[in-house]
């Protein structure tokens, strides 16, 4: 019980992670393009920019799949499946925390939220499988 309503946490949790790659690629460059309409940049670099924003919002659609990935492959059982919602949630929390303290803005509270669940659920469901590892292999030996 407790690994299946882990897994499906986790997964909202990917899912969150991946639409907020809308969110930033849309909304956010709205306010992008009015922060560069005042600077003089030459042509070259203002595509850079925007081809950088682009990716960072792909980035996030890519780790809001993987995490969710992983919550299906832990909810199924298998062993590895928290490695790249772990790692997420590391990249997450960190950005977070040093984005919090570099910018003191309010917004960077949403990727420490993400990338503690993430790294939270992930814990939870891997002393979950292990537990259940535990019990069934205890019960395997009994019956030897």
């Amino acid at each position: 019980m407790l690994r299946k309503s882990a897994s499906a946490l986790l997964a909202l949790t990917g899912l969150l992670i991946g639409l907020g790659a809308f969110g930033h690629s849309f909304m956010g460059r709205k306010a992008l393009d009015a922060g560069l309409t005042s600077l003089p940049l030459d042509a070259h670099t203002d595509k850079l920019i925007y081809l950088i924003w682009y990716f960072c919002g792909g980035c996030m659609l890519v780790f809001g799949v993987l995490v969710i990935l992983g919550a299906w492959k832990a909810m199924r059982g298998e062993r590895n499946a928290l490695f790249a919602p772990c790692l997420v949630g590391i990249f997450y929390l960190l950005t977070g925390v040093i984005a919090l303290a570099y910018m003191r803005e309010p917004f960077w509270s949403v990727f420490v939220v993400l990338g503690g669940l993430a790294l939270v659920l992930s814990a939870m469901l891997g002393i979950a499988s292990a537990r259940e590892r535990a019990v069934s292999g205890h019960a395997f030996s009994r019956m030897q």
